[in-house]
């Protein structure tokens, strides 16, 4: 036997000897990993740190159970139909927009938790925008995130890679504002931009959520269900094929990009004297029942009149009473008319003052667990992109390394006001599961802790441009083994 066939059968009685001890010890047998030769595999787009609006990062993505604004849309698919405490019209429209450029304050940036210190190509931009239309009970919302990376080759070229998150959403309250239902579209795209390049992949599919939220009770329930989202088709011009493998911007292709199914189930509890969950004053039925309120006064005007003139015998003296109630009659129509006209501006300042004279202190506790799919031959978003890094390694051992199985994810956040109408706080801790499994480093997830702060600074109308608004100044931090990011943003204080 030659050295070789005997290196060969040793080998294959050691591979046969560990996969033995995986079953005794009660496990599955490792996959073998695969370097990324050919396009049969799949972007797990699973997403591990958060990124995320910076409220919803300050409590470490525990925002399912309290779903508000257009920060929620991306943890309920409710969200845009919940009313916010200070909704104030039957008819709200809300824009949103941030950026973030995670700052690394160690150097020892770890994004995908896979064992190995990032090279240039996690050093990306994150960007958020939304809308959010709300017309009495129903509410319409669309939210995209866009995460943006540039790559530079050995030889110098640039690829600009682009991953898109997109949430098309309509929600509807139900019996008050005790139940609030969702359901949507959920979008991935993938594009690549390169000399001679621009490509996408796209990929579309439906999600759910739903809002309970009893008037006036302190606490929330939340879940939201996401299914799987398979970009494969493949738009655009400059892919290449070299023998069966397609190439763009020196990087091989997946056959697709997949945003796993997700199940998204929280809670929110807030203790203290300012309320959760307000009853929300419909502008409508107020407007309704004040007109309504005057025609029962005119008619019980009438009714007096009509009973005095009933009792006066004369006459002339009846005439004469007919033409005092005449000019009666239209002093109080005139002024009625003005209190119409004048009742919805009042009626609002009235919710306003509602919502500005609650106190300011409480104590918001929120909890979720993050259920996220697995992938089949996947392979995380940062290997795909280290492909042509110089240095790099990442290319090798890379399909099914990514996704193999289910992930779960503890969030737990807290929210108060310190220094009530001056400083917002908040602080979190969520766990990042291991997405690599056997077949990457083998490490376990790790635990991230999350800060995050709004500070009033100032009032204007710019020079009455606007309507006066106070801004704030904010700011989000996570900070996990491997891993650190700190974001800041311009806010409105509410």
């Amino acid at each position: 036997m030659s050295e070789r066939t005997a290196a060969l059968h040793a080998a294959r009685r050691s591979a046969a000897a560990l996969a033995a001890l995986a079953l005794a010890a009660g496990l599955p047998p490792a996959a073998s990993a695969q370097p990324l030769q050919d396009n049969a595999y799949a972007i797990d787009l699973f997403q591990g740190p958060i990124l995320a609006p910076l409220r919803v990062t300050g409590i470490a993505g525990a925002y399912a159970g309290y779903a508000e604004g257009i920060a929620g849309m991306v943890a309920n698919a409710a969200a845009p139909a919940v009313r916010e405490p200070f909704s104030f019209r039957w008819l709200e429209w809300d824009v949103a927009a941030s950026i973030s450029i995670p700052i690394e304050l160690f150097e020892n940036n770890d994004f995908d938790n896979s064992g190995d210190i990032d090279l240039d190509y996690s050093n990306f931009v994150y960007l958020t925008l939304g809308g959010q239309l709300q017309a009495g009970d129903f509410g319409v919302g669309v939210n995209a995130e866009l995460q943006r990376y540039l790559l530079t080759d050995a030889a110098g070229a640039e690829t600009t890679v682009v991953i898109g998150k997109y949430h098309f959403l309509g929600g509807v309250r139900l019996l008050g504002d005790t139940l609030v239902l969702g359901a949507g579209a959920r979008a991935v795209t993938l594009g690549l931009g390169a000399e001679q390049t621009d490509l996408t992949i796209a990929g579309i599919s439906p999600e759910l959520g739903l809002l309970i939220r009893p008037d006036w009770a302190s606490y929330r329930l939340g879940a939201t269900l996401r299914l799987p989202v398979n970009g494969g088709r493949l738009l655009g011009e400059g892919a290449i094929t070299d023998g069966r493998v397609r190439r763009a911007g020196g990087l091989i292709l997946p056959n697709e990009v997949v945003l796993p199914w997700e199940l998204e189930v929280g809670l929110a509890v807030q203790v203290g004297p300012r309320p959760l969950n307000p009853a929300w004053i419909n502008p409508h039925e107020q407007e309704r029942e004040l007109r309504a309120m005057i025609a029962r006064r005119r008619a019980e005007r009438e009714a007096r009149r009509e009973l005095e003139l009933g009792a006066i015998e004369d006459p002339a003296a009846r005439a004469e009473r007919e033409r005092a109630f005449a000019l009666e009659r239209a002093r109080e129509r005139a002024a009625d008319e003005r209190e119409l006209a004048a009742g919805p501006a009042v009626l609002e300042r009235e919710r306003r003052a509602r919502y500005w004279n609650w106190p300011r202190e409480h104590l918001l506790i929120t909890a979720e667990l993050l259920v996220t799919g697995a992938v089949s031959n996947g392979v995380s978003l940062e290997r795909f992109l280290a492909q042509n890094q110089p240095g790099s390694d990442h290319g090798a051992s890379a399909v099914g390394t990514s996704g193999a199985h289910v992930s779960f994810s503890p969030r737990f956040g807290i929210e108060t006001e310190p220094i009530p109408g001056r400083v917002h706080t908040r602080f979190g801790s969520y766990y990042e599961p291991n997405r690599f499994g056997r077949l990457g480093s083998g490490r376990v997830g790790r635990q991230h802790f999350t800060f995050g702060a709004d500070i009033r600074v100032l009032s204007t109308t710019f020079w009455g441009l606007l309507p006066e608004v106070a801004y704030t100044l904010q700011a989000s931090m996570d900070f996990a083994p491997r891993y650190d990011s700190v974001s800041a943003g311009i806010g409105v204080w509410h």
